[in-house]
């Protein structure tokens, strides 16, 4: 067990590494950013990662620890369904759920103040590029971790789900930070199903109410379904945070977007 768990380890690290080196090197070839501001940009981001990076470890063991005693229990959602579900089924079922529930994560860091001091760090970067998706307060990764051990008790999903759930929404978080945009008519296609770029992009804006916008991780589903999809030109994005406007808007909770 041990040792599956290490090389699953060594895995999805490497495919994040991947991943995120891949989309950096196209951006640096398609993007009018100097290769050096870009270079830079990157290394400041990077600080973020390698002082959260303990934290992540410790909290990545107690969510396996968990998701092991839901099984071992028959603790959760997924343990009310019938025997004769297809396990298929129950997969599907969970990995969606907990989309839902990362969506319900992302909307609690942006509404809860204390959690929000978190947070904005991550909005605060005003050149949005993949190495903006590790700029994340150690703060946050012990709050993110949390609701994630949360999620996995309420639901009793095995190992086996979160493994992929979290390696597929960790290349997804990478991807939908990265500057290279998709065309316009291939990306609102795509959006009714998947976040893009050009989707989270939005969530970016440093002007409410489009910081509140746009909060889904994999699926955009959830933002139709509650109301907080927003759609905005390229040209209209400003990345970066204006705080005065974003505790204005904050205080003025009947704002809604330009669909």
């Amino acid at each position: 067990m041990t040792e599956f768990f290490s090389n699953t380890a060594s895995l999805q690290l490497g495919i994040f590494v991947f991943v995120c080196v891949g989309l950096w090197a196209a951006e640096a070839l398609v993007m009018p950013t100097p290769i050096g501001v870009k270079a830079r940009h990157a290394r400041g981001n990077a600080l973020f990662i390698l002082s959260a990076l303990p934290i992540q470890l410790v909290m990545v063991g107690l969510c396996m620890a968990a998701s092991r005693w839901t099984g071992e229990h028959r603790w959760g959602l997924v343990y009310l369904l019938p025997d004769a579900v297809p396990s298929l089924v129950r997969f599907v079922g969970l990995f969606v759920l907990l989309d839902m529930l990362d969506y319900v994560y992302h909307v609690c860091m942006h509404k809860v103040p204390v959690f929000w001091k978190f947070h904005s760090t991550h909005h605060r970067d005003s050149n949005i590029d993949v190495s903006t998706t590790v700029r994340e307060h150690p703060g946050e990764t012990v709050i993110r971790n949390a609701f994630l051990i949360l999620w996995v008790l309420i639901v009793g999903a095995p190992v086996e789900v979160l493994i992929l759930r979290q390696t597929f929404e960790s290349a997804m978080n990478l991807w939908a930070h990265t500057a290279i945009r998709l065309p316009s008519p291939t990306a609102r296609v795509m959006a009714w199903f998947i976040v893009t770029p050009n989707f989270h992009h939005v969530h970016h804006h440093a002007r409410q109410p489009y910081t509140d916008r746009n909060y889904g991780d994999v699926f955009t589903i959830w933002d139709r379904l509650f109301g907080t999809f927003a759609f905005m030109p390229k040209s209209d994005i400003i990345f970066g945070l204006e705080l005065a406007s974003v505790t204005a808007a904050r205080s003025r909770p009947g704002l809604s977007p330009a669909l």
